[in-house]
């Protein structure tokens, strides 16, 4: 997960594409006679964040996604921000959600929009329990040494990169599969499979950085030599996938995702077989042994 506020939960697939922080001081002005003002800090005004989201229904339900935040508005409730890797960023009041609808189906269903999220500091005591986003334990399984508020550089093992470069190639072949999936469902419209070709390229290319990652950490171990073999193989049919949709044609792309979509699965199959010896490495981390 790459982030929760209060609820709401923010995924890799659908994290912000955009987050922009402000701070603010406030001062009052003291006016002097034949001279300029003269300033004094009377206080720290309330920080403000601003997210830009790039909803799109491959990537799960938009219209879903946008009732939340606005429900979370009319709710009124303060709203603890808390990043994936357990960077707890403040409590927050929901001020403004505004959507720019980019795309509708024939029947005026949201297929892509972009949300924008205004949020205010909450100056108040909260007493509710933090959140904690989902694959918090094993974000810091990757690295151990990751804390909130940790200014410490860390030393990264080799069997804690190979980790968390399973990890995410898990995360975006998952993606990935599940994109494919609902490009598949429109097999009966090629032109609206046109138009999401480019997204289905750049989710295959995102998932081929992590195996590639993951073969290079597992060739420092020891004993790497069966994960190495798992993460090219994986590799290789993520890019017979790339190869497939390269490039998108009107007349052909029906076949292009749907065998591209089986070269994805296929990758994900042969990561998922490795899951076994990943908890043994994961293990070996727990106990301080790699």
């Amino acid at each position: 997960m790459w982030a929760v506020l209060g609820d709401i939960e923010f995924e890799l697939r659908n994290q912000p594409s955009r987050q922009d922080d402000r701070i603010t001081a406030d001062y009052a002005q003291h006016a002097l006679i034949q001279g300029k003002p003269r300033s004094e800090w009377v206080g720290d005004g309330l920080d403000e964040l601003t997210l830009e989201l790039t909803l799109h229904a491959l990537l799960g339900d938009p219209e879903a996604q946008i009732r939340r935040l606005k429900t979370a508005l009319r709710a009124h409730e303060p709203l603890p921000y808390v990043l994936g890797s357990g960077d707890y960023r403040g409590v927050y009041l929901l001020t403004e959600v505004g959507t720019t609808t980019r795309r509708t189906d024939a029947q005026g269903r949201l297929i892509s929009a972009t949300v924008s999220v205004s949020l205010m500091e909450y100056s108040g005591r909260y007493k509710k329990p933090l959140p904690v986003p989902r694959g918090l334990s094993n974000s810091l399984l990757a690295n151990p040494g990751a804390r909130i508020g940790s200014a410490a550089q860390v030393i990264v093992t080799p069997t804690q990169q190979a980790l968390g470069m399973a990890r995410s190639a898990g995360n975006l072949l998952r993606t990935g599969v599940e994109a494919y999936s609902l490009a598949k469902a429109l097999g009966n419209n090629p032109s609206l499979l046109m138009g999401q070709a480019s997204q289905l390229l750049s989710l295959t290319g995102q998932a081929l950085t992590p195996l590639l990652g993951l073969q290079d950490a597992a060739g420092l171990l020891s004993d790497g030599a069966d994960l190495v073999q798992v993460a090219a193989r994986a590799a290789s049919e993520v890019q017979y996938a790339q190869s497939a949709m390269s490039p998108p044609s009107l007349e052909s792309i029906v076949s292009q995702v749907e065998y591209a979509a089986g070269h994805m699965e296929e990758a994900q199959s042969t990561l998922a077989g490795a899951s076994t010896r990943l908890a043994k490495l994961a293990a070996a981390v727990i106990t301080r042994r790699a």
